[in-house]
């Protein structure tokens, strides 16, 4: 059942044998009744915030990237990941990014049809094949223990062949017995080395010449990438270097860089990469190409961390003068887009300098204003239903906005479901504008 899976975790994170050992131990984990079960893994992703993101792989195939290698520490636990990786003999942040690709598809494979297991299945053990050795982890088979009845038929040769040696002895103790030849001892091969570095890229762009450096996990990266650099710059117009290092975790951010390569011809554009870290400077471009750069990268990248975005929002909240008013605020408020993880109240990671910006210049508004935070949705799915989501991203922005600063008596969270559009929902278009956090000034 897993094995598909397995060899895909060995070649995606470098893992070797212990693709399989880290897939049966994430699985053991959850049948472990210490744990609490597959009931307890879901209430721990339900504590840390991320039940509607645990829900949504039960029965289902997810994709890559549904979950982040710190959202894996905190649903799945990070002293049972530390476990896992103990065990293993690699970096709890090794485990942390293994287990953030493996362990949605894993829920999906042991819920078919929605179904919620409470029990290893009568056919548990066959599903690792021999890609898993059972020696050495919790929740193993034990294997056979060695047949006890056959030493006995090997004592009586090696008697006679011992008394026979004695008495040659006795009888030419003056010559000399040669020991037989000892095999040479095997070399052990050294292990090969635990990924546990961010990959790197940097990139400047200087009216056309472009300097790039970096570190990536192997050579066929390295080439796949530099001659996409070429093909798209031209080879006298780059310069730089980036280094091979077989310690380096997997590059993310790589096929999608590729692809983007030639939107990113513009003059002054630096950016750079630090495992799913992405830092932008726009500053060296005109106005207009500051947006569009910026969105190109942020919707190639959402789910990145993402610093250095130049949306029109950021411009207008920069742009605010001393003493501006509250209608001030919501207008340039009202220009962010906030993202949300499909179909649940996560704000995604890509957003969160976008709300910092707005807790600056939210603590900068007059005294006594008042912000309300409405959540509104399209009408996909059932009205109730839409209601509750947007009350939870709405209750999400107020939450965050209050780990930045802003006085909770200042923000107000109100969640309208799909009553007001502000487009039509007959196209996607207007459906994706109607998905939106919209600020007010609360009277």
């Amino acid at each position: 059942m897993f094995e598909s899976l397995i060899r895909e975790a060995a070649n995606r994170f470098h893992l070797g044998d212990n693709a399989g050992r880290l897939v049966r131990l994430l699985a053991d984990a959850i049948f472990n009744p210490a744990n609490g079960g597959f009931a307890g893994l879901q209430k721990r992703f339900t504590d840390a915030g991320l039940d509607d993101l645990f829900s949504s792989w039960i029965g289902k195939t997810p994709g890559d990237n549904v979950l982040q290698p710190d959202q894996f520490s905190a649903g799945f636990g990070q002293n049972l990941a530390g476990g896992i990786a103990s065990k293993l003999g690699i970096p709890a942040a090794a485990v942390n990014m293994a287990g953030a690709w493996l362990l949605p598809k894993i829920v999906g494979q042991l819920t078919p049809g929605g179904r919620i297991p409470t029990s290893p299945p009568a056919d548990y053990d066959r599903w690792f094949g021999a890609a898993t050795p059972a020696a050495g982890y919790a929740g193993s088979a034990t294997p056979a223990a060695a047949s006890s009845g056959g030493w006995w038929k090997w004592l009586i040769p090696l008697l006679i062949l011992l008394a026979a040696f004695l008495a040659f002895r006795s009888c030419k103790k003056e010559e000399v017995v040669v020991p037989p030849p000892v095999e040479p001892v095997a070399t052990a091969q050294p292990a090969a080395p635990v990924a546990e570095v961010n990959p790197r890229f940097g990139f400047e762009n200087v009216d056309g010449k472009v300097t790039v450096n970096g570190q990536v996990a192997s050579d066929a990266d390295k080439t796949r990438l530099w001659d996409a650099l070429k093909t798209t710059f031209g080879e006298a117009n780059l310069s730089g270097n980036i280094a091979v290092d077989p310690a380096t975790l997997p590059a993310g951010w790589m096929d999608k860089l590729i692809t983007a390569l030639p939107d990113l011809k513009a003059s002054g554009l630096k950016f750079g990469f630090d495992g799913n870290k992405l830092n932008i400077d726009t500053s060296g471009l005109p106005e207009a190409d500051r947006f569009a750069v910026s969105e190109k990268l942020r919707s190639l990248f959402g789910g990145f961390e993402i610093s250095g975005l130049w949306d029109r929002a950021a411009a207008a909240m920069a742009g605010l003068k001393a003493g501006f008013t509250g209608d001030d605020l919501v207008k340039a408020l009202n220009l962010m887009n906030i993202y949300f993880d499909t179909g649940s109240a996560t704000i995604s990671r890509d957003s969160a300098e976008t709300l910092t910006n707005a807790a600056n210049a939210i603590k900068q508004a007059p005294a006594g204003t008042r912000i309300e935070v409405g959540g509104h949705t399209d009408n996909t799915g059932d009205a109730g239903a839409n209601v509750t989501l947007s009350q939870q991203r709405a209750d999400a922005v107020v939450a965050r906005l209050g780990e930045l600063g802003v006085a909770a008596d200042s923000l107000t969270a109100k969640g309208y479901g799909q009553d007001k559009p502000r487009a039509s929902n007959d196209t996607d278009e207007g459906k994706a504008q109607n998905r939106r956090i919209e600020f007010t000034v609360a009277k």
